[in-house]
């Protein structure tokens, strides 16, 4: 459904040509009907959010990685007491883990446990590419956003974020609400909401970055 909001700008914001959308969306829960509708996507819809659910049958729920090793079992790869570490490492996501396997396979003779001895999060290039397509679809505050989490391996306050950046404390709010929307943002609730990037995603923007550095100099 992404591919309906238009890139560069916060999440959910519709292409000109996808306007009706919104009001088949907005209809949807508004009318008697026998359907159900289930909506994919890596930005959540805006008008469904704003529905009350405790009258409106609208969940919005977010996908998980796998935690099972079965997964892994028809990928042929060895060293089976190490498969949970693998999938911890790239968050059980099931694209992540087939790249992954293929790669240890190739380069490693499927021997999972000589990979994980190379002691680094390893970004293939398909990866890349599908993190590219996910970075560009960010608007300027989201990039930033993401580039300063992404110096720290450790959930990040609000307010240092706000030091480290060069923006108005609204337009740190609403990139921080847009991110939330497109499932980027990892939260830790307590006394104070504490915000932080997945580890594979960091590692890609931390290379971006240093792609970026090296080409200037």
């Amino acid at each position: 459904m992404q591919e309906l909001f238009t890139s560069g700008q916060f999440a959910g914001q519709y292409k000109s040509e996808y306007k009706d959308y919104q009001t088949l969306f907005t209809k949807i829960p508004e009318i008697e009907h026998q359907s159900s509708l289930i909506l994919i996507s890596q930005e959540q819809c805006q008008e469904m959010l704003c529905l009350d659910e405790e009258f409106y049958p609208v969940k919005c729920l977010e996908l998980e990685g796998v935690d099972n090793t079965e997964i892994l079992k028809n990928q042929g790869l060895k060293d089976e007491e190490s498969w949970s570490i693998l999938i911890d490492l790239y968050e059980g996501n099931p694209v992540y883990l087939k790249n992954i396997a293929s790669l240890i396979k190739n380069v490693f003779l499927g021997k999972v446990t000589e990979f994980l001895a190379e002691d680094s999060l390893i970004i293939t290039e398909d990866m890349k590419c599908r993190f590219s397509e996910l970075f560009h679809r960010l608007s300027p505050i989201e990039q930033q956003i993401v580039f300063e989490l992404s110096k720290s391996n450790q959930p990040v306050l609000r307010e240092d974020l706000r030091q480290g950046l060069e923006l108005s404390s609204m337009d740190l709010i609403n990139g921080l609400q847009s991110l939330n929307r497109r499932c980027l943002l990892k939260r830790m609730e307590g006394e104070k909401i504490l915000f932080n990037l997945s580890p594979v995603f960091r590692e890609y923007l931390r290379q971006k970055l240093q792609l970026t550095v090296n080409s200037q100099t």
